[in-house]
């Protein structure tokens, strides 16, 4: 009994055949990257026939490596970073292909400004509107009207690759909220937030329950990708929602999810909406839950680019990478608390979407190295140092949830926590206990329990949860943490203005 997941990340795509209690038994991954269009830097997209490609590709590898028949798969679900989209014309061919991180909405939010106004956090329990589909709507309706003219279906990536799967039209509430049209009170598209831009909702998806079939593998997507034709294709999400599925997270919980980015999310079973709009609130995919996020931002990409500049000289600088990072555990071995006295500001930060735009000096601060009682600062120091940033942020970030709602429990999850020393680390700033799965594969393992779920083999998503989720002893802090305590408001006054 197996399924297939499918993960369309921001730097790469992932394909996972699972069974369906939760064990990985193939994982294939492909990195990808964005194209710049000449006449405008900010904006970045991508070709979806060579990203099709891809995600065959994983999927062949994923089937191949497992070892089962792709006739054993029961179902395959999708999941993707939030904010990418894709525009779908009336003949079913994209016409514009869209990351997270194209910025091009910066240039119309005003539209939504002047006809919402703040309002559009309330509607959408989001800040700012650039981020989202409908200022990116507004400039096409305003730089390429041809293309506005012509767009059909507006589709978030994993809806878009179900497309691709099965020729439907679907999404879910997690993603659907990331789209920046739903009303996250109702679940339902907002006709406001439509209106403000000229739309119509039909050009919207339908939206269905995470874990539902929706439909089936074509032959046209059989021949291209491996998929048995027929396959039930099951409602997937967002990437940080699936995430919280393979943390098995429940209301009143904080997950950390730490990969490039590290959205720190609460579940509630009851609405909230930050009134300072500092922080997002979002559907979850479990009906009547809603996920309150203050996220951290760039956290391991940072740490991969602080390797990638201390391996620069290296005589193979890509082997020196990957050595480093999947040996951080014995290097930073013994370095205590406060990396000898070394702060940096890379990145992570409080999240505060009123100055999201705000572009931040990165900042480092260590002692002078000629006094005789310092210890000189090393390569070691300085990625001990990187990782403490982060876990300041984190820390920062828990603490804007809980001035809503106390955390019952502290969860982590994602790349980072291959690395022993990051729940330990977490742990010790946190000053408390910290929970974290053996699968680190969050978004791809809350897909499996997505399809696992769409397939029969259980009832709810948290059934299938509750089942296919695994955890390691719990990390409990220790005698750091006390002096962790005072690094932290240390960092805090240096590089938060005192927060």
């Amino acid at each position: 009994m197996v399924v297939a997941a499918i993960d369309a990340g921001t730097t790469g795509v992932r394909c996972m055949i699972s069974g369906t209690k939760g064990e990985p038994l193939g994982i294939s991954r492909r990195p990808w990257n964005y194209t710049t269009p000449i006449h405008l830097e900010i904006a970045k997209e991508f070709d979806p026939e060579h990203f099709w490609h891809l995600i065959c590709t994983v999927v062949k590898e994923a089937i191949k490596t497992s070892g089962v028949k792709a006739s054993d798969i029961l179902a395959v679900s999708t999941t993707s970073q939030r904010h990418g989209v894709v525009f779908v014309d009336r003949e079913g061919v994209e016409v514009y292909a869209g990351p997270n991180v194209d910025a091009r909405g910066a240039m119309t939010q005003y539209i939504i400004e002047e006809s919402i106004g703040e309002k559009y956090h309330e509607i959408t329990g989001c800040w700012p509107p650039l981020m989202f589909s409908p200022a990116r709507l507004s400039w096409f309706e305003e730089e390429v009207p041809e293309v506005f003219e012509s767009i059909a279906h507006v589709l978030p990536i994993n809806d878009w690759i179900a497309y691709r799967l099965g020729g439907i039209f679907s999404t879910d509430p997690s993603a659907g909220s990331a789209t920046g049209f739903m009303n996250i009170r109702t679940g339902k598209w907002s006709d406001e937030v439509t209106e403000a831009v000229g739309v119509s909702s039909e050009i919207l998806p339908e939206i269905h329950e995470t874990g539902t079939i929706t439909g089936e593998v074509t032959p046209e997507a059989h021949k291209a990708c491996g998929l048995p034709k027929g396959l039930s294709i099951a409602q997937g999400g967002a990437d940080a929602h699936c995430a919280l599925l393979a943390s098995d997270a429940q209301p009143g919980e904080i997950v950390v999810i730490a990969g490039s980015t590290a959205p720190v999310m609460m579940i509630l079973d009851k609405f909230y909406c930050d009134p300072s709009q500092k922080i997002w609130t979002g559907c979850h995919m479990i009906p009547d839950n809603w996920v309150l996020e203050s996220n951290a931002t760039l956290t391991g990409a940072y740490l991969n680019w602080v390797v990638r500049l201390l391996c620069e000289r290296a005589k193979d600088t890509e082997s020196c990478i990957r050595d480093t990072l999947k040996h951080l555990d014995r290097i930073l071995t013994g370095i205590p608390p406060g990396s000898h006295e070394t702060f940096v500001a890379l990145g992570p930060s409080i999240m505060n979407c009123q100055q999201i735009t705000d572009v931040k000096q990165a900042k480092m601060v260590f002692p002078q190295p000629a006094l005789p009682q310092v210890t000189p600062l090393n390569s070691a120091a300085m990625i001990h140092a990187v990782l403490e940033n982060i876990a300041y942020a984190v820390r920062g970030n828990c603490q804007q949830l809980e001035a809503h709602q106390q955390a019952s429990c502290i969860k982590t999850i994602g790349g980072m926590t291959q690395s022993r020393i990051w729940p330990e680390m977490l742990a010790n700033v946190l000053g408390r206990s910290v929970h974290t799965p053996i699968q680190p594969e969050g978004s791809l393992l809350g897909a499996a329990i997505c399809a696992s779920t769409g397939a029969g083999q259980y009832s709810r998503l948290m059934d299938a949860a509750k089942a296919m989720v695994k955890w390691k002893s719990a990390t409990n802090p220790d005698e750091r943490a006390d002096l962790y305590k005072s690094y932290f408001s240390k960092w805090s006054s240096m590089f938060c203005d005192g927060a």
